[in-house]
């Protein structure tokens, strides 16, 4: 009986209906001059404006400058002071992420309370 039902699986598979072949290949209408070129469109002629394109990314930049003058100070003089949007304050020691954000003020307060270092990540 194995033999058999082998027999039958072979059998069945080998007159399969679905013929697995490439498709038909068409070739592209002959121009006016007789050529089968085919041009790429340009961006005018897609509608695409090129003043429309996405602008290239621009890294952020992060300015140290206006905040030098706070190393050394305490950390209540730098609460008070506006600081840029995502500016990351630390202590010292503590554990802090990867700089996910390029062009991140940094400030980091010593053991104390006192203003270590300010950079840019």
């Amino acid at each position: 009986m194995g033999k058999e039902w082998l027999m039958i699986f072979l059998l069945a598979f080998a007159n399969d209906p679905i013929a697995k072949t490439d498709p038909p290949r068409t070739t592209p209408p002959a121009t006016a001059n007789g050529s089968t070129e085919t041009k790429t469109p340009t961006p005018a002629a897609t509608g695409v404006d090129a003043a429309k394109a996405p602008p290239p990314q621009v890294k952020p930049k992060c300015d140290v400058g206006p905040f030098k003058s706070l190393v050394g100070r305490t950390i209540g003089d730098v609460m008070t002071l506006k600081l840029p949007p995502g500016t990351r304050i630390y202590r010292l020691g503590d554990p802090v992420t990867q700089p996910i954000t390029p062009g991140r003020l940094n400030i980091e307060i010593n053991r104390g309370t006192r203003v270590g270092r300010i950079y840019c990540s």
